[in-house]
C-alpha cells in the first residue's frame, strides 16, 4: 500500500509557517543592553565604569525593569506621581514580579530626604528614574506614564473589570462612592477605587488595590481579545500615555502576558512603617524585609 504524499502546496505553507513563528518569536523579544547598575549620583545614560560580570543578570535571571508611573493630571493641579510601580520581567522563565513604592517613601532626592513622589515636581521623568535607581540599586530600562485620564478610558475600552470593593469608599470631594461587595466598575469607578485612601485604609492597601486594578486589566484584555478593541486601547495609549517602549517592545508584553499571568504575577508592596518626621508623615522604608523573591530576585543595593 502506497503511502500517501503531501500535497507540495501543504508542504510549502506548513514550512512558512513554521518559519513565520521561529521569526516571530525570536524577533520580538525584549532587549537586555550592557550597561551595569548606575551608582549613586551618576546616571543610566552616563554611566561609569563597574566590575560585573552580566550587569542584567540577577541569580541567572535576566531582568527586564519598567517603570510605571501615574500621574494625578488633573486640571489646576501639577503632576505629581499617585502610582509607582517598577515591573520586573523575565522573559526566558517567563515570569514577572510588581514593586509598588508608596508615594510616601522616605528617599533621598537629589541631596535631601523627601517623600520618592517629589522627585517628579522637582525633576520630572528624569530625577524620578535616577531616584528609584539610586534607592533599589536596579537598571530602568523603560518607563510608562499615564494619567487618570487614560487609566479612565483603558477600563472603558474593554468594557469595566469586575472588582469586590473591601469597604464603604466615600469622599464626595474627590468623586469617590462605592459601595462594598463583588460589583462591576466602569473606568471611574475604578480610578476612585485604586485612588481611595483614609486613616485605617493607607497607602499600603491602595498600592495593593493598583496591582490588582493591572492584573484584572490584563486578563480582561487576553480574555476578551478582538483587534478591533486591540486598536482603540493603542490609540488610547497614544494619546494618554507617554512611554519609551517601542512597538517591537510592546508586541514582546503582549505575547508574554498570558504565560506571565498562568505563571502567577508575584506582588509586593515596600515593606516599612509610618513613621513622623520633622512634623510630617512618611513611609519609612525597610529594604531587608523586602528580601529577594524566591521567582524574581531584584539586586538591591
Amino acid at each position: 500500500m502506497k503511502k500517501k504524499k503531501w500535497p507540495v502546496n501543504l508542504l510549502l505553507l506548513f514550512a512558512f509557517l513554521t518559519a513565520a513563528y521561529f521569526a516571530y518569536d525570536y524577533y520580538f523579544r525584549l532587549p537586555f543592553s550592557d550597561v551595569p547598575v548606575p551608582q549613586k549620583g551618576e546616571t543610566a545614560e552616563n554611566p561609569t565604569p563597574h566590575e560585573e560580570e552580566d550587569p542584567e543578570r540577577v541569580n541567572g535571571s535576566r531582568v527586564f525593569n519598567i517603570l510605571i508611573l501615574g500621574l494625578d493630571g488633573r486640571e489646576g493641579l501639577n503632576d505629581r506621581t499617585d502610582t509607582i510601580i517598577l515591573a520586573s520581567l523575565d522573559e526566558e522563565k517567563e515570569i514577572a514580579q510588581l514593586l509598588s513604592i508608596p508615594r510616601d517613601t522616605r528617599v533621598k532626592v537629589k541631596d535631601g530626604w523627601d517623600k520618592i513622589n517629589a522627585a517628579y515636581a522637582y525633576g520630572g521623568l528624569k530625577l524620578t528614574k535616577q531616584t528609584v535607581t539610586d534607592f533599589l540599586g536596579v537598571n530602568i530600562d523603560r518607563y510608562v506614564i499615564i494619567n487618570f485620564n487614560g487609566l479612565i478610558k483603558m477600563v472603558d475600552a474593554v468594557g469595566g473589570i469586575e472588582v469586590k470593593v473591601p469597604v464603604r469608599m466615600d469622599k464626595p470631594l474627590e468623586g469617590i462612592d462605592l459601595q462594598p461587595g463583588l460589583q462591576h466598575l466602569d473606568g471611574k469607578q475604578v480610578l476612585a477605587y485604586t485612588r481611595y485612601r483614609d486613616k485605617k485604609i493607607g497607602d499600603i492597601d491602595r498600592a495593593r488595590r493598583q496591582q490588582e486594578v493591572l492584573q484584572l486589566l490584563a486578563q480582561k484584555v487576553l480574555k476578551t481579545y478582538n483587534p478591533a478593541r486591540l486598536a482603540d486601547l493603542l490609540e488610547i495609549a497614544g494619546k494618554e500615555m507617554r512611554t519609551d517602549l517601542t512597538t517591537k517592545e510592546m508586541v514582546a508584553l503582549v505575547r508574554l502576558a498570558k504565560p506571565v499571568l498562568d505563571n502567577g504575577l508575584v506582588t509586593k508592596v515596600l515593606p516599612g512603617e509610618d513613621k513622623k518626621i520633622d512634623n510630617l508623615w512618611y513611609w519609612e522604608p525597610d529594604l531587608s524585609k523586602l528580601g529577594n523573591s524566591t521567582l524574581l530576585p531584584l539586586p538591591l543595593s
